[in-house]
């Protein structure tokens, strides 16, 4: 069976269960060895792979969501120079700096640095139509609310449903001192 994903790019995903999890098993080794050439070739050579959803069948959604999860730092960087798209849409709610902040790995400041460099979106809409400092907040991260108020976050936003709230007031709610500081700061910053 031929699916087509992106623009230009055929890929043939294989009807075989076993030759369909080799494929998949090569595109995963070359995203976790941040081997740019190895995943051209294993997406059939699509001129602009970077930057289109993998098929469907193979459950990887964008490339720069999936390298966020389980490639190495500077090969999220490869691909943002190559021409990835900082703010892809993610329709399950996990946006790059989201997705970023949803990891447990110990570089996911350092990976929402090099998305912020590369012109991510600091307010861009996720889960629950929070943005990175709600989920900053929900996750009681310090240190992530200082990154993204200094690249601009706004600290104003509120959510578009539920409790229409800012960052702010589920801070309070949580009673997370520390980020409800930080984010009182900035918007008497604001002024």
């Amino acid at each position: 069976m031929a699916v087509h994903f992106g623009w230009k790019a055929m890929l043939e995903i294989p009807d075989d269960r076993c030759e369909r999890a080799k494929l998949f098993k090569a595109i995963d080794n070359a995203f976790k060895a941040g081997d740019f050439e190895a995943l051209c070739k294993a997406l059939a050579g699509s001129e602009r792979w970077f930057d289109e959803s993998m098929p469907f069948e193979l459950g990887l959604g964008h490339p720069l969501e999936y390298a966020i999860y389980w490639s190495p730092a500077a090969f999220i960087a490869t691909l943002l120079d190559a021409g990835s798209n900082p703010n892809y849409e993610d329709h399950a709610g996990f946006p790059s700096i989201i997705a970023a902040l949803s990891t447990e790995r110990p570089d996911r400041l350092k990976i929402i640095g090099i998305l912020l460099e590369h012109g991510a979106d600091p307010n861009m809409r996720g889960v629950n139509d929070w943005t990175p400092l709600h989920y900053a907040v929900a996750q009681r991260d310090t240190e992530a609310i200082r990154l993204l108020l200094a690249s601009c976050a706004d600290p104003t936003l509120r959510t578009r449903i539920d409790d229409f709230e800012t960052a702010l007031e589920g801070a309070d709610q949580a009673s997370f001192e520390a980020g409800a500081s930080l984010l009182r700061e900035a918007m008497s910053r604001r002024g």
